[in-house]
Protein backbone atom coordinates (compact mmCIF):
# COMPACT_ATOMS: atom_id res chain seq x y z
CA UNK A 1 0.00 0.00 0.00
CA UNK A 2 1.80 3.12 -1.58
CA UNK A 3 1.54 6.46 0.08
CA UNK A 4 0.08 7.55 -3.56
CA UNK A 5 -3.05 5.54 -2.86
CA UNK A 6 -3.35 6.70 0.81
CA UNK A 7 -3.60 10.24 -0.80
CA UNK A 8 -6.17 9.72 -3.01
CA UNK A 9 -8.02 7.45 -0.65
CA UNK A 10 -8.10 10.75 2.02
CA UNK A 11 -9.27 13.18 -1.11
CA UNK A 12 -11.95 10.56 -2.15
CA UNK A 13 -13.32 9.82 1.44
CA UNK A 14 -13.27 13.83 2.50
CA UNK A 15 -15.18 14.81 -0.91
CA UNK A 16 -17.54 11.33 0.18
CA UNK A 17 -18.02 12.85 3.45
CA UNK A 18 -18.47 16.01 2.51
CA UNK A 19 -21.48 15.22 -0.30
CA UNK A 20 -22.68 12.76 2.32
CA UNK A 21 -23.04 15.39 5.07
CA UNK A 22 -24.75 17.82 2.92
CA UNK A 23 -27.52 14.82 2.23
CA UNK A 24 -28.12 14.46 5.65
CA UNK A 25 -28.78 17.82 5.85
CA UNK A 26 -31.79 17.84 3.06
CA UNK A 27 -33.54 21.07 2.95
CA UNK A 28 -32.97 21.81 6.42
CA UNK A 29 -36.38 20.91 7.42
CA UNK A 30 -35.76 18.04 9.82
CA UNK A 31 -36.90 18.05 12.98
CA UNK A 32 -35.52 17.08 16.02
CA UNK A 33 -38.20 15.39 17.71
CA UNK A 34 -37.56 11.04 17.21
CA UNK A 35 -38.92 9.29 20.00
CA UNK A 36 -37.79 5.78 18.82
CA UNK A 37 -39.96 2.71 20.19
CA UNK A 38 -37.32 0.05 19.08
CA UNK A 39 -33.37 0.08 18.33
CA UNK A 40 -32.19 -2.78 15.68
CA UNK A 41 -28.34 -3.53 15.77
CA UNK A 42 -26.92 -5.05 12.14
CA UNK A 43 -22.92 -5.65 12.50
CA UNK A 44 -19.68 -6.85 14.22
CA UNK A 45 -18.43 -7.31 17.30
CA UNK A 46 -17.89 -3.26 17.91
CA UNK A 47 -21.74 -3.41 18.46
CA UNK A 48 -22.70 -7.49 19.94
CA UNK A 49 -24.92 -7.51 22.70
CA UNK A 50 -23.96 -11.29 23.21
CA UNK A 51 -25.66 -13.08 20.33
CA UNK A 52 -23.58 -15.84 21.10
CA UNK A 53 -23.71 -15.37 24.92
CA UNK A 54 -21.12 -13.00 25.40
CA UNK A 55 -19.66 -9.93 23.81
CA UNK A 56 -16.25 -8.38 22.58
CA UNK A 57 -15.04 -6.60 25.19
CA UNK A 58 -15.38 -7.35 29.60
CA UNK A 59 -18.10 -9.32 29.55
CA UNK A 60 -19.15 -7.76 32.56
CA UNK A 61 -23.08 -6.53 33.53
CA UNK A 62 -22.36 -3.03 31.66
CA UNK A 63 -24.00 -2.00 28.66
CA UNK A 64 -21.82 -1.00 25.48
CA UNK A 65 -22.05 2.08 23.29
CA UNK A 66 -25.31 0.92 21.28
CA UNK A 67 -27.20 0.05 24.69
CA UNK A 68 -26.17 3.30 25.81
CA UNK A 69 -27.17 4.96 23.11
CA UNK A 70 -30.58 3.04 22.98
CA UNK A 71 -30.99 4.05 26.84
CA UNK A 72 -30.57 7.79 26.08
CA UNK A 73 -34.01 6.69 24.63
CA UNK A 74 -35.40 4.87 27.49
CA UNK A 75 -35.10 1.56 24.83
CA UNK A 76 -33.24 -1.35 25.21
CA UNK A 77 -31.35 -3.82 22.96
CA UNK A 78 -31.45 -8.04 23.30
CA UNK A 79 -29.62 -10.36 21.58
CA UNK A 80 -31.65 -11.58 18.68
CA UNK A 81 -31.51 -15.19 20.29
CA UNK A 82 -33.23 -13.76 23.13
CA UNK A 83 -36.24 -12.67 21.51
CA UNK A 84 -34.52 -9.04 20.71
CA UNK A 85 -33.38 -7.10 17.84
CA UNK A 86 -29.52 -6.82 18.31
CA UNK A 87 -28.22 -9.27 15.67
CA UNK A 88 -24.75 -7.40 15.36
CA UNK A 89 -22.16 -10.90 15.93
CA UNK A 90 -18.74 -10.81 16.83
CA UNK A 91 -16.85 -11.79 13.52
CA UNK A 92 -19.23 -11.14 11.03
CA UNK A 93 -18.14 -9.87 7.75
CA UNK A 94 -20.64 -7.95 5.37
CA UNK A 95 -20.67 -10.27 2.71
CA UNK A 96 -18.30 -12.96 2.98
CA UNK A 97 -18.66 -16.08 5.03
CA UNK A 98 -17.09 -16.37 8.66
CA UNK A 99 -14.94 -19.35 8.51
CA UNK A 100 -13.75 -19.17 12.24
CA UNK A 101 -15.04 -21.68 14.44
CA UNK A 102 -17.81 -18.91 15.94
CA UNK A 103 -19.10 -18.96 12.18
CA UNK A 104 -21.04 -15.59 12.21
CA UNK A 105 -23.86 -14.61 9.85
CA UNK A 106 -22.80 -11.98 8.04
CA UNK A 107 -23.97 -8.66 8.07
CA UNK A 108 -26.25 -9.52 4.61
CA UNK A 109 -26.93 -12.87 6.29
CA UNK A 110 -28.16 -10.30 9.43
CA UNK A 111 -30.28 -8.66 7.36
CA UNK A 112 -31.67 -11.79 6.04
CA UNK A 113 -33.04 -13.39 9.18
CA UNK A 114 -34.07 -9.23 10.26
CA UNK A 115 -36.44 -8.45 7.24
CA UNK A 116 -37.54 -12.11 6.85
CA UNK A 117 -39.15 -10.89 10.93
CA UNK A 118 -40.10 -7.64 10.60
CA UNK A 119 -41.37 -4.34 8.49
CA UNK A 120 -40.08 -0.93 9.61
CA UNK A 121 -42.31 1.88 11.10
CA UNK A 122 -41.47 4.84 10.07
CA UNK A 123 -40.11 7.17 13.43
CA UNK A 124 -39.92 4.29 15.83
CA UNK A 125 -37.74 2.54 14.12
CA UNK A 126 -33.56 3.14 14.06
CA UNK A 127 -31.14 0.87 12.61
CA UNK A 128 -27.72 0.56 13.38
CA UNK A 129 -25.70 -0.38 10.91
CA UNK A 130 -21.55 -1.54 11.12
CA UNK A 131 -19.01 -3.55 10.42
CA UNK A 132 -15.33 -3.80 8.82
CA UNK A 133 -13.04 -5.31 11.86
CA UNK A 134 -13.88 -8.71 10.50
CA UNK A 135 -13.66 -7.89 6.79
CA UNK A 136 -10.11 -5.96 7.35
CA UNK A 137 -8.67 -8.80 9.67
CA UNK A 138 -9.65 -10.86 7.28
CA UNK A 139 -8.28 -9.18 3.85
CA UNK A 140 -4.75 -8.97 6.18
CA UNK A 141 -4.43 -12.48 6.72
CA UNK A 142 -5.36 -13.73 3.20
CA UNK A 143 -3.12 -10.98 1.26
CA UNK A 144 -1.21 -9.47 3.48
CA UNK A 145 -0.85 -5.34 3.36
CA UNK A 146 -0.89 -5.44 -0.13
CA UNK A 147 -3.06 -3.46 -3.35
CA UNK A 148 -5.32 -6.77 -3.58
CA UNK A 149 -5.98 -6.34 0.23
CA UNK A 150 -6.96 -2.72 -0.21
CA UNK A 151 -9.21 -3.81 -3.30
CA UNK A 152 -10.78 -6.52 -1.07
CA UNK A 153 -11.30 -4.13 1.77
CA UNK A 154 -13.11 -1.52 -0.24
CA UNK A 155 -15.61 -4.05 -2.16
CA UNK A 156 -16.56 -4.63 1.28
CA UNK A 157 -17.06 -1.41 2.45
CA UNK A 158 -18.87 -0.77 -0.58
CA UNK A 159 -20.76 -3.96 0.20
CA UNK A 160 -21.78 -2.75 3.29
CA UNK A 161 -23.59 0.48 2.12
CA UNK A 162 -25.30 -1.48 -0.61
CA UNK A 163 -26.79 -3.71 2.45
CA UNK A 164 -27.69 0.07 3.78
CA UNK A 165 -30.00 0.49 0.80
CA UNK A 166 -31.47 -2.51 1.14
CA UNK A 167 -32.64 -1.46 4.39
CA UNK A 168 -34.08 1.98 3.03
CA UNK A 169 -35.79 -0.18 0.40
CA UNK A 170 -37.74 -2.09 2.88
CA UNK A 171 -38.66 0.97 4.54
CA UNK A 172 -36.56 1.97 7.41
CA UNK A 173 -36.36 5.72 7.43
CA UNK A 174 -33.83 6.60 10.33
CA UNK A 175 -30.45 4.44 9.77
CA UNK A 176 -27.25 5.17 11.69
CA UNK A 177 -24.17 3.93 9.28
CA UNK A 178 -21.24 3.48 12.01
CA UNK A 179 -17.71 2.83 10.23
CA UNK A 180 -14.70 1.13 10.50
CA UNK A 181 -13.08 2.81 13.43
CA UNK A 182 -8.98 3.39 12.97
CA UNK A 183 -7.80 0.18 13.24
CA UNK A 184 -4.18 1.16 12.75
CA UNK A 185 -4.65 3.02 16.40
CA UNK A 186 -4.90 -0.74 18.38
CA UNK A 187 -2.88 -3.19 19.88
CA UNK A 188 -3.40 -5.75 17.11
CA UNK A 189 -1.52 -3.14 14.47
CA UNK A 190 1.63 -2.53 17.06
CA UNK A 191 2.02 -6.50 17.39
CA UNK A 192 2.15 -6.07 13.27
CA UNK A 193 4.14 -3.38 13.25
CA UNK A 194 1.43 -1.94 10.65
CA UNK A 195 0.12 1.57 11.92
CA UNK A 196 -0.19 3.16 9.14
CA UNK A 197 -1.13 0.57 6.53
CA UNK A 198 -3.90 -0.46 8.40
CA UNK A 199 -5.21 3.29 9.19
CA UNK A 200 -5.29 3.25 5.53
CA UNK A 201 -7.08 -0.01 5.11
CA UNK A 202 -9.57 1.83 7.42
CA UNK A 203 -9.86 4.91 5.39
CA UNK A 204 -10.43 2.69 2.29
CA UNK A 205 -13.51 0.73 3.74
CA UNK A 206 -15.25 3.61 4.93
CA UNK A 207 -14.90 5.41 1.64
CA UNK A 208 -16.08 2.33 0.04
CA UNK A 209 -19.79 2.62 2.10
CA UNK A 210 -19.87 6.51 2.00
CA UNK A 211 -19.55 6.15 -1.94
CA UNK A 212 -22.30 3.86 -1.93
CA UNK A 213 -24.86 6.13 0.14
CA UNK A 214 -23.94 9.29 -0.73
CA UNK A 215 -27.31 9.68 -2.54
CA UNK A 216 -29.32 8.59 0.92
CA UNK A 217 -29.11 11.09 3.19
CA UNK A 218 -32.86 11.71 3.71
CA UNK A 219 -32.29 8.21 5.89
CA UNK A 220 -29.10 7.95 6.51
CA UNK A 221 -26.55 9.34 8.15
CA UNK A 222 -23.10 8.16 8.36
CA UNK A 223 -20.37 8.71 11.95
CA UNK A 224 -16.98 8.11 11.57
CA UNK A 225 -16.51 6.35 14.89
CA UNK A 226 -12.18 7.27 14.76
CA UNK A 227 -12.88 10.89 15.17
CA UNK A 228 -13.51 9.86 18.83
CA UNK A 229 -11.14 6.84 18.74
CA UNK A 230 -7.89 8.35 17.38
CA UNK A 231 -8.56 11.23 20.15
CA UNK A 232 -8.86 8.81 22.81
CA UNK A 233 -5.85 6.66 21.63
CA UNK A 234 -3.66 9.97 21.28
CA UNK A 235 -4.72 11.91 24.45
CA UNK A 236 -6.09 8.76 26.64
CA UNK A 237 -5.51 10.96 29.94
CA UNK A 238 -7.89 13.56 28.48
CA UNK A 239 -10.37 10.94 28.56
CA UNK A 240 -9.62 9.34 31.96
CA UNK A 241 -7.57 6.39 30.76
CA UNK A 242 -4.54 5.48 32.56
CA UNK A 243 -3.72 2.91 29.49
CA UNK A 244 -4.54 3.69 26.12
CA UNK A 245 -1.96 1.27 24.45
CA UNK A 246 -2.30 -2.20 25.63
CA UNK A 247 -4.79 -4.72 26.39
CA UNK A 248 -6.39 -5.19 29.69
CA UNK A 249 -7.40 -8.61 29.11
CA UNK A 250 -5.10 -11.57 29.63
CA UNK A 251 -7.15 -14.35 27.41
CA UNK A 252 -6.70 -14.54 23.80
CA UNK A 253 -9.35 -12.75 22.73
CA UNK A 254 -12.41 -10.27 24.49
CA UNK A 255 -14.61 -13.00 23.94
CA UNK A 256 -13.60 -15.16 26.79
CA UNK A 257 -12.42 -12.13 28.95
CA UNK A 258 -14.39 -11.29 32.09
CA UNK A 259 -13.52 -9.08 35.42
CA UNK A 260 -11.69 -12.68 36.35
CA UNK A 261 -9.34 -12.71 33.70
CA UNK A 262 -7.34 -9.31 33.54
CA UNK A 263 -4.25 -7.91 33.86
CA UNK A 264 -3.47 -7.81 37.70
CA UNK A 265 -4.58 -4.92 40.00
CA UNK A 266 -5.59 -3.52 36.45
CA UNK A 267 -8.65 -1.03 37.11
CA UNK A 268 -10.66 -1.81 34.10
CA UNK A 269 -12.29 1.56 33.56
CA UNK A 270 -9.31 3.16 33.05
CA UNK A 271 -7.95 1.09 30.22
CA UNK A 272 -8.74 1.91 26.47
CA UNK A 273 -8.79 -1.66 25.20
CA UNK A 274 -9.55 -5.11 26.27
CA UNK A 275 -8.13 -7.42 24.13
CA UNK A 276 -6.07 -6.20 20.29
CA UNK A 277 -9.31 -5.15 18.74
CA UNK A 278 -12.20 -4.27 20.80
CA UNK A 279 -13.01 -1.62 23.53
CA UNK A 280 -13.04 -2.20 27.51
CA UNK A 281 -16.89 -1.64 28.08
CA UNK A 282 -16.35 2.37 29.81
CA UNK A 283 -14.10 3.09 26.75
CA UNK A 284 -17.03 1.29 24.57
CA UNK A 285 -19.81 4.04 26.30
CA UNK A 286 -17.83 6.95 24.91
CA UNK A 287 -19.39 6.16 22.04
CA UNK A 288 -22.66 7.31 23.48
CA UNK A 289 -21.58 10.05 25.14
CA UNK A 290 -23.35 13.40 25.16
CA UNK A 291 -19.53 15.23 26.42
CA UNK A 292 -17.95 14.77 22.85
CA UNK A 293 -19.54 16.37 19.76
CA UNK A 294 -17.13 13.81 18.11
CA UNK A 295 -19.01 10.60 19.84
CA UNK A 296 -22.04 8.32 17.85
CA UNK A 297 -24.62 10.41 20.12
CA UNK A 298 -23.99 13.79 19.69
CA UNK A 299 -23.93 13.31 16.21
CA UNK A 300 -27.17 11.44 16.26
CA UNK A 301 -28.96 13.32 18.32
CA UNK A 302 -28.15 16.42 16.39
CA UNK A 303 -29.12 14.84 13.20
CA UNK A 304 -32.92 13.55 14.99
Amino acid sequence: MNASWFGRAVRTLAAAAGVVTLAACGSGSVVSDLTPQRFITVGDGFMDVGQAGYRYTVNDSGNIWVQELAARYKQTIVPAKDGGWGYAQGGARVAAADTSPVAAPSVTAQIDALLARTKFKAGDDVVIVGGGVADIVAAVGASGISEATTQTVQAAGKALGEQVQRLVNAGATHVLVVGAYNLGNTPWAAQLGQKDALTNLSVAFNTGTQLAIVNLGKNVLFVDPALLHNLMYNKPQNYQFDNGRDPVCTTPTAATCTTSTLVADADVNKWLYADGLYFTPEASRRFASDKYAESVYYKFKNRW
